[in-house]
């Protein structure tokens, strides 16, 4: 492990060809934009119908959303 002075960018420089392909792989992974099904789910907590969080998911789809938070945990 890096002394804490690294910067992340700087931590990853010193990685292998290997790992740097693999946190790129989970980086595109995790900034894919969500599906409509997706987004549905995440707006469960929001108290929304069924009903309502589909039709906010079908205008939401068309923004490039990567996630949903909540404060109803």
């Amino acid at each position: 492990m890096s002394g804490p002075n690294l910067s992340i960018g700087d931590r990853l420089e010193g990685e292998s060809r290997r790992v740097k392909i693999r946190v790129l792989e989970l980086l595109d992974e995790m900034s894919a934009p969500m599906s409509r099904q997706a987004i549905e789910e995440a707006l469960r907590p929001s108290g929304l119908t069924r009903s309502q969080r589909r039709k906010a998911a079908q205008a939401l789809r068309q923004l490039p959303i990567i996630a949903i938070g909540s404060q109803n945990v």
